[in-house]
């Protein structure tokens, strides 16, 4: 039976809620803070999207909730992770691991890494279940094959008995989705989970994820650098930017007004079918390393809108006036609405 050993939030509270998280990690470089000061919270029943460029910070947030951040290099070294009101980062690695794959399951990027290529993909649906659900081995099997099914996966008493390598993309991402699923998480983490598919598998996969958490009841942290994935399936979004959340808002706002200049840019880069023979419109320079943040606000070398205190005073994220739970980071939020 699945543990109720945490408990169970109310409609109020958040599911998982971050606070300041900070993850660095440590090499003869110095120190990345890949993660510094991250907050943003999920509630029962709700699908949060995370979005950004490569380097922002997104996946190693999610494997800082999950503890699975590789020690060393990195370590969490300040910031709070509560799970249905419980700190994950007062927990034992044992008692982290009946929450891994019970509790919280995670879709890694690339299901052909995360997958184990020495065992069929039955045997990795059958050990999650047999480890947090205590089922015997015939039992596990049938439940694998249930789950197969759940997905879409045609002939599952056949595939059950497949290996990764013999299955497409698509049937492999399907395949990480079923041991997420096999024990009924309450958070479900997908990370990039549809990188590198075809706009038509993309499309099913997503319609899958929704369906199940229609079903289930469960939250959802989708981690993506797709705005038009994030405006499908999305309620709220934290976009992040060098390790922060500059924008916090519902996805209904951002969608109709970004407020933050890194957002702006982000729609501005979206192509545009409708404007014949324009050049595609590109945020000029890249994320900065980890190990060397600029001072002030850390998109300010890429801000056409920055000023000399942008370059000195590091922005906190505050309430937009009018907006009830809307948060940016930004000096200058009048001036941005007018990008």
């Amino acid at each position: 039976m699945k543990s109720d050993s945490l408990g169970s939030p109310s409609k109020e509270e958040p599911l998982l809620e971050l606070k300041s998280l900070q993850t660095h990690f440590f090499s003869d470089e110095g120190t990345a803070r890949a993660v510094d000061g991250v907050s943003y919270k999920i509630l029962p029943g709700e699908t949060l999207g995370v979005v950004g460029e490569s380097g922002s910070g997104k996946s190693v947030t999610a494997l800082s909730v999950m503890q699975l951040v590789p020690q060393p290099p990195g370590k969490i070294v300040g910031g709070e992770i509560l799970f249905k009101g419980q700190s994950l980062l007062n927990k034992t690695e044992d008692e982290m691991r009946k929450i891994r794959g019970n509790e919280i399951a995670m879709i890694f990027q690339e299901p052909m890494t995360a997958l184990n290529p020495v065992y069929t993909v039955g045997d990795q649906i059958i050990e999650t279940v047999r480890v947090h659900r205590g089922l015997d081995k015939d039992e596990a099997r049938a439940h694998a094959i249930h789950m197969l099914t759940i997905v879409g996966i045609p002939s599952p008493e056949t595939r059950v008995d497949e290996y990764p390598h013999q299955l497409s993309g698509g049937m492999r991402q399907r395949v990480m989705i079923a041991i997420a699923m096999s024990c009924d998480p309450s958070l479900l983490i997908a990370d990039e989970p549809t990188t590198a598919l075809d706009v038509t598998i993309q499309a099913q996969i997503l319609d899958l994820i929704r369906n199940l958490q229609k079903k289930a009841g469960m939250s959802v942290l989708l981690i993506t650098h797709d705005l038009a994935v994030v405006a499908e399936v999305a309620h709220h979004v934290a976009v992040m930017y060098a390790g922060k959340v500059v924008e916090y808002a519902t996805v209904e706002e951002l969608f109709d007004k970004p407020a933050h200049p890194y957002s702006h840019g982000l729609f501005k880069s979206l192509p545009d079918l409708a404007v014949d023979g324009e050049p595609l419109a590109t945020i000029p320079g890249m994320v900065p390393p980890a190990t060397r943040f600029p001072s002030g606000c850390r998109f300010h070398p890429r801000c056409s809108i920055a000023t000399d205190k942008c370059k000195t005073e590091e922005p906190q994220l505050d309430y937009l006036e009018g907006n009830t739970g809307r948060t940016a980071a930004c000096h200058h939020i009048d001036e941005a609405a007018k990008l």
